[in-house]
């Protein structure tokens, strides 16, 4: 939902008047369930996203990732959470119209398949996880957590602002919160959510909770730092053996001239453990625990090391020397600073 790549075509729905308040503008993208436009909000006096289901998809199936998008997203009110204005039905098919976009989503940034930079990721991350920590306070589950779902514009302040989109595979953990409880689309042992960033109890159609957007996030991190998602394959039933027993790959060596905080890898571990119970248990654990890491967790190798400024007990060197005029305690005390400089460049150099 970006202004980026705006398709102009020969849609009907160009030019309409939905439900007497969207004009629509243009198409921005289609799908096979449906297409986004970019419309403008007669009531509001602005632009809006207008996500329309297709006529020739729309069955019980899709019926539900409607109904759980408008839900969840209306609401979920946070920053970090793409806005909705409204939703409602055309004829028999469905729209929801949400906050439009102008930015880039974390799929066009890693497209490249390069890494990007390591404090940009901390701040991506960070955002994402506030955002799902939130959600999961709220019993809501993403389920479909991805790079182009996340997308970035620019803030109040000039700094990225990550919004998050796609609730449409959201899960509720509380059955009466679910608006179309025994839907097809929550049935164990159906496979809903993309493969790469997919936790394998999710893989196996086994039951969920939000350890698999924990997991994603793991998933998005590896990503963002090393330029690869951690498991790659050339079907979908590689990955998903991949994501229930392959090992879980180290950062650093996919990163030969920067320093990983050792911190950052146990951080990576803990969110892509194979088994749920072994992860953080809800997003906003994993986001204290990112908080927490050495800033900054990737560093290039060649950078020079921070200064350790080391401080000698003046009552005990400096005014004893100045009192006596001399001597040879001017010697000792330039011998004791550079012996400890040297120790701390090693210590520095070590960790």
């Amino acid at each position: 939902m970006t202004s980026a790549g705006e398709i102009r075509s020969a849609d009907p729905i160009v030019g309409q008047v939905i439900d007497g308040r969207f004009k629509v503008e243009a198409l921005l993208g289609a799908g096979s369930v449906g297409s986004v436009y970019r419309a403008f909000d007669r009531t509001q006096g602005k632009p809006v996203a207008l996500k329309i289901w297709n006529a020739t998809s729309y069955n019980e199936q899709t019926r539900g990732r409607f109904l759980r998008e408008a839900k969840a997203l209306s609401t979920l009110r946070h920053p970090n959470i793409v806005d909705v204005h409204s939703y409602g039905i055309i004829g028999v098919l469905p729209y929801v119209a949400m906050e439009f976009l102008d930015g880039s989503s974390l799929e066009g940034l890693l497209s490249n398949g390069q890494p990007i930079a390591p404090p940009l990721a901390m701040t991506v991350m960070t955002q994402v996880l506030q955002a799902l920590a939130y959600a999961h306070g709220l019993g809501v589950v993403h389920r479909d957590l991805k790079p182009d779902n996340v997308v970035l514009v620019t803030g109040e302040r000039g700094q990225p602002l990550v919004k998050l989109l796609d609730y449409g595979l959201a899960k509720f953990l509380s059955p009466d919160d679910d608006p179309v409880r025994g839907a097809a689309l929550t049935m164990t042992g159906m496979i809903m959510g993309t493969p790469l960033y997919m936790a394998p109890e999710q893989a196996a159609g086994k039951a969920v909770d939000a350890r698999v957007d924990v997991y994603a996030a793991g998933c998005l991190l590896f990503e963002m730092l090393s330029g690869r998602p951690p498991y790659t394959g050339e079907s979908n039933a590689d990955l998903f053996r991949a994501h229930m027993g392959a090992e879980i790959p180290k950062l650093a060596p996919l990163l030969p001239q920067s320093w990983v905080a050792p911190e950052l890898q146990d951080l990576i571990e803990l969110a892509l453990a194979k088994r749920p119970e072994q992860r953080f248990s809800h997003a906003g654990q994993m986001l204290e625990a990112l908080l927490a890491l050495p800033s900054p967790p990737v560093r290039p190798t060649t950078a020079a090391p921070p200064a350790l400024r080391v401080s000698l007990p003046q009552n005990d060197i400096a005014a004893p020397a100045a009192r006596s005029g001399g001597g040879n305690l001017p010697l000792v005390a330039a011998l004791i600073t550079g012996l400890c400089t040297a120790a701390a460049l090693a210590y520095a150099l070590l960790r």
